[in-house]
């Protein structure tokens, strides 16, 4: 289509005519030599072409690849131990010669456990282990069997006021490859003998136990006072040293005197009492006839 050829048409051909509509001579031929012959692509000149989407499998390979990190950085510890390590019964984080421990979930499956101290590289055991109730969630240990290096040994302190159920640090020497086992205290169930006494850091009842002042008492004391709460009692004799250490073992009840004098005394099961009794000087030591009882110990492997 030449555009000389199309028809001319005056303004005045054009005036009131409503749009879409052609009008007069003129209107008329411009309008059927619009419509009558088609446009050849020299006339219609250069067409912008849509843009074409990218290919879906683009972005799934975008899904696949971001699964997949997802699946490296929960299996990482397989590959090598981390600095830190969490789930959602304790988070475990090591240094040069320490890791520091906030347990989360006293009643996760002690499998968890085991899972955050191996994760950091410990040849690391977790057991779930019978205690008294105010020291359920608790850390006790880590037992170590492995070889220290002369003059070094594991220190675990806890922190107070944690906002978790327990919150502490074990120091440990650098490089230690050996064997680790952990306990966390569960509530034992009534009767059962508690695996672990209170941690270090709690210690001994300083003067008495089970809401009776026994310690620096005869033994019939604490006898009368213990029985009269419905407690079982089991004694150990302590025999003092020169140096002002001592030591002693399980002794039968009958072997055990009335005016000797108690040292100690702790709960052993929500039952029981373990009374530690002072010898007198005229009791040869390690004289006595030992009492046999269970020596069952967690830090077994």
């Amino acid at each position: 289509m030449n555009i000389a050829d199309l028809a001319r048409v005056r303004d005045e051909e054009l005036a009131g005519v409503p749009a879409g509509q052609a009008s007069g001579a003129g209107a008329r031929a411009l309008m059927e030599s619009i419509t009558s012959e088609p446009i050849t692509a020299e006339e219609r000149g250069p067409v912008a072409r849509p843009r074409r989407r990218a290919p879906r499998k683009v972005f799934l390979l975008g899904a696949v690849a971001a699964g997949l990190a997802a699946v490296l950085a929960v299996t990482l510890p397989i590959f090598g131990p981390v600095t830190e390590y969490a789930n959602a019964a304790v988070t475990v984080k090591t240094g040069d010669d320490f890791i520091d421990v906030v347990i989360t979930d006293p009643e996760a499956e002690a499998a968890a456990y085991t899972e955050a101290f191996r994760a950091v590289g410990l040849d690391a055991t977790v057991k779930k282990i019978p205690v008294a109730p105010e020291y359920a969630g608790m850390l006790f240990g880590p037992a170590t069997p492995g070889n220290f290096p002369p003059g070094t040994g594991v220190t675990v302190r806890s922190v107070e006021n944690c906002a978790s159920v327990w919150c502490g640090t074990i120091s440990m020497p650098t490089g230690y490859k050996g064997k680790v086992i952990v306990g966390i205290g569960r509530p034992a169930e009534p009767g059962e003998r508690y695996a672990a006494m209170a941690p270090s850091t709690v210690g001994l009842a300083a003067d008495g136990v089970a809401g009776v002042k026994v310690v620096g008492k005869p033994v019939s004391h604490a006898r009368a006072e213990l029985s009269r709460r419905g407690l079982k009692i089991e004694y150990v004799v302590m025999w003092s040293n020169p140096d002002g250490s001592g030591s002693g073992y399980d002794v039968a009840a009958e072997h055990v005197k009335d005016d000797w004098i108690v040292d100690s005394a702790i709960k052993v099961a929500s039952d029981t009492v373990r009374v530690d009794a002072v010898a007198p000087a005229d009791v040869p030591k390690d004289s006595l006839p030992r009492a046999d009882r269970p020596q069952e110990s967690w830090t077994r492997p």
